[in-house]
């Protein structure tokens, strides 16, 4: 996962930091998580949510985990970039448009060794059948383009938002939708 859309901090340990920050909010708001495994290996992984679904994939506490990283954050110069830059990224998203969705394709990771199995297309089909049986008809995402963004522009998704990153004018975001049938 390359987190410089997020921080310009480059301290190994403190991204490490922000990325448990991330997917201790994510993993705490979901209400369907996927792992993929190609044979005994973990190789991708989704996380959403819809408010079709009122229960949670997984029960926790969120608040001790992200008080306990911000607090080692604001030990170290890096660790206070990384709020700063997270901050900044705050603001500036609550000036932009908002989109309305009950979904959300919230996190969708496959190991770049394990691409071309169709590993992502599984794991994005799972997501997509949870989705309907819950009732839900659309879902959102957001990317950019140190991602792999065009897979969104190529089957079905819809762009509705782009917007350059603060940290990085020439990195973009992307926000899509998608209708499901």
């Amino acid at each position: 996962m390359n987190l410089s859309v997020f921080t310009s901090a480059t301290d190994k340990r403190a991204l490490k930091q922000l990325a448990t920050l991330f997917l201790a909010k994510d993993c705490h708001h979901a209400t369907f998580i996927q792992v993929a495994e190609y044979g005994d290996i973990i190789c991708g992984v989704v996380i959403g949510v819809t408010k079709e679904d009122p229960h949670k994939a997984l029960l926790f506490d969120n608040k001790p985990i992200i008080d306990q990283i911000e607090n080692k954050l604001r030990l170290s110069d890096q660790g206070r970039k990384v709020l700063s830059d997270l901050q900044k990224k705050e603001t500036a998203g609550a000036k932009r448009n908002k989109v309305n969705f009950d979904s959300e394709l919230q996190f969708f990771c496959v190991d770049p060794d394990y691409r071309r199995h169709r590993i992502g297309a599984t794991l994005n089909q799972a997501f997509e059948t949870y989705l309907v049986a819950q009732g839900a008809v659309t879902y959102a995402l957001h990317t950019d383009t140190l991602c792999t963004y065009q897979y969104y522009d190529n089957n079905g998704y819809q762009r509705v938002d782009e917007y350059p990153n603060h940290l990085n004018p020439q990195i973009m975001h992307f926000t899509y939708i998608k209708l499901l049938s």
